[in-house]
Parts: structure tokens; sequence; C-alpha cells
């Protein structure tokens, strides 16, 4: 059966590469290395000669083209895209979440920027997030420079696209859930009191803000305070900085 090119993405960088080959190695499609990254890619080169994946040894400046990027940290794997929640996965997903001690979502809501979902990755993987949510048609695919910046965290955090977001947050709330909406202007100071044990942390773009329609649907606000000299920060900032006090709060998941 051969593979959908559409359906085929590049992930470049080392540790995204490793994730990969980690989490779902049966989507790699073929590789490229660097002579000076075959030790550590040991492995994928054997289980690339074992399934019959073809890989390339090539120069940097071959994979730069390849990639290109100069950013490519000499590695390269074409897979298969990240498949993605929808609704009723998600809510399948939070139902078995909601029997853990603690577990924390994100929404994002106009997030367009692929950077900054990237770095939201990798700070969601680090303080153990389990879900990254965006309403579909709005949450961008991942491109190859995202995956790298996420450094592996687009494979360890799902993503969802939900079709109905108001119904489907309603659901979420329904499981225990608490819907936290963060403005910079105004609401309950972050580090007073511990955010909720189970909770979808909403966070809106950084020129529009969040809607009215989710911020009306959010149990409570909540601001990250700070010295107000600045107008917000940056999507990613905050979304680390709270992850970070739900971390403190509640430990792992």
């Amino acid at each position: 059966m051969r593979n959908d090119p559409a359906d085929e993405q590049k992930f470049y960088g080392i540790h995204a590469a490793q994730a990969l080959f980690e989490a779902r190695p049966e989507a790699i499609v073929r590789a490229y290395l660097v002579k000076e990254r075959m030790p550590a890619f040991a492995e994928l080169m054997k289980w690339c000669a074992r399934h019959k994946k073809a890989y390339h040894i090539v120069t940097d400046a071959e994979l730069e083209k390849i990639a290109a990027s100069v950013h490519h940290e000499g590695v390269l794997l074409l897979a298969r895209k990240h498949h993605r929640l929808n609704d009723k996965s998600l809510v399948e997903h939070a139902v078995a979440r909601a029997k853990a001690p603690a577990d924390v979502m994100l929404y994002l809501d106009g997030v367009q920027n692929p950077h900054n979902i990237g770095s939201i990755l990798r700070v969601a993987t680090h303080f153990g997030a389990s879900a990254l949510i965006g309403a579909k048609g709005e949450m961008p695919q991942l491109s190859p420079s995202a995956c790298r910046v996420a450094e592996g965290g687009a494979e360890r955090v799902p993503i969802a696209d939900l079709t109905v977001v108001e119904a489907t947050l309603r659901e979420l709330k329904a499981l225990g859930y608490s819907l936290l909406a963060t403005s910079s202007h105004g609401g309950d100071r972050l580090f007073t009191k511990p955010l909720p044990k189970h909770c979808v942390l909403l966070l809106g773009a950084e020129v529009t803000g969040m809607s009215q329609k989710l911020t009306a649907l959010a149990d409570v606000r909540v601001m990250i305070p700070g010295t107000g000299l600045v107008e917000s920060l940056n999507v990613a900032m905050a979304a680390g900085i709270l992850l970070a006090d739900h971390w403190r709060a509640h430990g792992a998941p």
C-alpha cells in the first residue's frame, strides 16, 4: 500500500526525530542523516533496514536543501502527519484523564503562530499537560520548524480540533474540569491560591485576546500579576507560567 504524499511531512531536529521514532516509528517513510548523527541514530537506521525503509547519509548542504532550513540539526525524517483528536475522542480522553489525581489541558483561541504553538507544546510536555485544544480550521498544522521548536513535545501532547467548541467544553466541565480564562486585564491573581486539580486553561491570541463567548463560558478568570508595564505576555510564556503553577500545586498528573 503506497503512502499518500499529502499525509506526509518533514520532521527535523534531534529531539523531534528521536521523539517521533520512539512514539510512532511505523509512521516513518524514510530518513536523512549527516554522518555525524549516525551513532546517535544507530537504532533508527537498524529499524529502517529491518522494515525496508530507506535511509540516506547526506552532507550538511544536501540536508539543508531537503529541509529548506539551516536548522535541521543533522537529521530529517519524512513521516506521516500527526493524527488529531476530534470532539468525541477528546471527551473520551478527558473521561480517562478525569480519573487521574490531577490533569490540565490548554485551549488556544485564535493563536495562529506555529512557533508559538511549538513552544507551547514544549512547555506543555515539560509540565505534564495532557492535550492542546483549538477550534477546527483555526489551529494551524504543525510546520517542520514548529515541531523542531517543540523539542519532541509534538509527539507527546495530542492536539484536538473541535467542531462544536462550546458544547465540547461544557462536556469537559461536566466531567469535573474547571475552565479558566486568562486575561491581562483583570481576574483572580495567579499564585494566591492553587489552580483546580482538573482544569482547562483558555488562552487567547496576543493581539485580539479571548472571545467573549469563551470568557463567558469560563468558571473563573485569572491574570498573571506583574508590573503592568507591558500590555501582555507572549502566549507561550503565559502558558508556561500557568502550567508551572499547576505543577507546583499538584505535581505529576
